[in-house]
């Protein structure tokens, strides 16, 4: 490696840093969309968090759930949330397909210039 630290140099070290961060929190974050997906949180579950109304107020006056609203609120919310999972993936994903090819492309050039014959 040359001694020379131009401003150049220093440049293409943090991008590539920078970059090389992005793809590792990327792959972290689609792998633990992953586990999301395949394996949900059994605290939220659905069924047990709607099996029962919602009791009526001190005057009579409150919401009451028939078991077929339960059960429809209850697909819904698990079809938004794995909706939200499917998305954090894709974003993950869309997160390492950004940096990857600006991490080579910097990395590359790092490399070409610590060529001992100087050519960039």
């Amino acid at each position: 490696m040359a001694g020379n630290w131009d401003i150049r140099r220093v440049y293409l070290y943090l991008v590539s840093f920078t970059t090389l961060m992005m793809m590792v929190f990327g792959t972290v974050m689609f792998f633990q969309g992953v586990v999301n997906l395949v394996y949900p949180n059994p605290q939220n579950s659905y069924e047990t968090k709607f099996s029962r109304p919602v009791p009526a107020e001190k005057g009579g006056g409150g919401l009451q759930l028939t078991d077929a609203e339960i059960k429809q609120q209850a697909k819904q919310e698990q079809a938004q949330a794995r909706y939200y999972q499917i998305k954090q993936m894709i974003d993950s994903l869309m997160l390492l397909i950004v940096a990857l090819p600006v991490y080579l492309y910097h990395w590359k050039k790092i490399q070409r210039s610590d060529r001992p014959d100087g050519v960039r």
